[in-house]
């Protein structure tokens, strides 16, 4: 990795300290430093990274980048460097991480797969990133480290043998995944499907359609687009589109799958197993995950590994392996041996949908659906609720408890799709939920299974901690 007078170099910055300071790896977060890193200190809404400058040194950092500003606001000159380390001083450093990102992804030389979506993105992520490493050394996102800080962090720290990397990419608005792509320059794109998250944002799914497009336009003119034949957004945008494509899909509603996922069936626990046919290519795949949504994820991240090389054989045994980001249709066992499928990262109908159908599959007569509020669905939002609502009326889930009064539009359109009245709980808190969750178990008895979903500012996860806690009470 390069040395404190190449960054200064690279940055067009000031170099205080010592000119020849090796560093191994970066961090954001003075707090989590390894010594040898690179502490970044930015300024955020809620506090400035120059403020814990002097704590990164405590812990070891080797180079501290930061804004000129910064360093005059809080008074730290050069004296200030202990020996043996350095400062780079920048006018912005959102603007060196990101150009220090592209240094890095020029100097390795490795070939990128981006990956965007409305639904499906993280855990497709990392289901590329296993099939991937069955052949090449590969490096991806840490969880969601997704948007324009995130993502060229999570270049900054690949290692120098990296042969290619797995990005994920977010985004909140127009023109924000193709400055991702300006950083890392992808030649193969993966769009998992065209939904409604951002709505609030973006205003239209017009714009959001063409926001995710941003990643194929992106790609080379010899660039790979792995889209979804179960989409219709992706079908229609990709008629336009000059690269190669591979569609992968199911049914193929609208349009024929290249590649494609037949006899899907619901194994034990969370298991789902399914053969997969690219022309006369066939493996067989058992999944550890449920559902139809994440057939596609997998069938996406296969139709990945044949295009760069790797076996659907291969592919296939490292998906039975796979290994998720946190709070992704995690198993959590809780009070009187119930079964929680905690998937509270995120969450918007589609999603939600998705997630109701394997708990409706999984759960059988002992079925509690625990919904929180869905953001960012601007003028949806009420009919984004309701939808949920009429589709856990449909599936036969047997109690519905909602958190938020937003979430209260779900068990609305539950009610009026058949659900009955004395089934609906709507709280106001998640310690509520819990309770109320509770008292159900206890009526249900063991093996009930519950589903705990909502978007990340809901904090769902507080209903399946206070339950997993709880284990044992009626255990005895």
């Amino acid at each position: 990795m390069w040395k404190s007078e190449h960054i200064a170099a690279l940055t067009q910055g000031e170099l205080w300290g010592e000119t020849a300071v090796a560093l191994q790896g970066w961090s954001l977060d003075s707090r989590k430093i390894i010594p040898g890193q690179a502490f970044i200190a930015l300024k955020g809404e809620h506090t400035d990274g120059h403020r814990y400058i002097k704590q990164a040194w405590e812990a070891g950092a080797s180079v501290v980048l930061a804004e000129l500003s910064g360093l005059q606001e809080f008074g730290l000159v050069n004296s200030d460097v202990p020996a043996g380390r350095a400062i780079v001083g920048v006018r912005n450093c959102v603007e060196a991480l990101q150009k220090l990102a592209a240094a890095w992804c020029d100097e390795l030389n490795a070939q990128v797969v981006g990956i965007t979506g409305s639904n499906g993105k993280t855990t497709t992520k990392d289901m590329v990133a296993a099939v991937l490493s069955a052949e090449y050394s590969t490096h991806k996102n840490q969880e969601n480290y997704n948007n324009e800080l995130g993502l060229p962090l999570t270049i900054l720290n690949a290692p120098p043998a990296t042969e290619i990397m797995v990005l994920e990419m977010g985004m909140r608005g127009l023109g924000q995944i193709k400055a991702l792509c300006d950083i890392c320059k992808p030649s193969l794109g993966i769009i998992t499907n065209i939904g409604t998250t951002h709505l609030e944002l973006l205003g239209t799914k017009e714009n959001i359609a063409r926001a995710k497009w941003e990643l194929i336009d992106s790609l080379p003119r010899e660039g790979i687009a792995i889209l979804n034949a179960e989409d219709y957004y992706s079908v229609q945008k990709a008629a336009h589109s000059e690269v190669q494509k591979v569609f992968y899909g199911i049914k193929g509603q609208y349009g024929q799958p290249d590649i494609r996922g037949i006899n899907v069936r619901a194994g034990s626990g969370l298991n789902t197993s399914f053969e997969i046919g690219a022309g006369e290519k066939k493996a067989l795949v058992n999944l550890p995950l449920p559902g139809e949504h994440n057939v596609l994820n997998a069938l996406a991240a296969l139709a990945a590994g044949l295009k760069l090389g790797v076996s659907l054989e291969k592919g296939a045994r490292a998906l039975q392996e796979l290994k998720l980001s946190k709070m992704r249709l995690e198993i959590v066992e809780a009070i009187n041996h119930s079964i929680v499928i905690n998937d509270v990262y995120n969450a918007n109908p589609v999603s939600m949908q998705a997630s109701l159908k394997v708990l409706a599959e999984r759960g059988g007569e002992k079925t509690i659906a625990i919904l929180g509020e869905m953001y960012e669905l601007g003028e949806s939002a009420v009919e984004g609720h309701r939808e949920v609502g009429r589709t856990a009326a449909s599936l036969g889930i047997k109690e519905l408890i909602t958190v938020g009064s937003l979430a209260q539009e779900i068990a609305r359109g539950a009610r009026d799709n058949g659900f009955p009245p004395s089934k609906l709980h709507c709280c106001d808190s998640c310690e509520q939920a819990a309770s109320q969750a509770q008292t159900l178990i206890e009526k249900f008895g063991p093996g009930t299974w519950l589903l705990i979903k909502g978007s990340r500012g809901m904090k769902m996860e507080r209903v399946s901690q206070q339950l997993a806690a709880k284990k044992g009470i009626n255990e005895k």
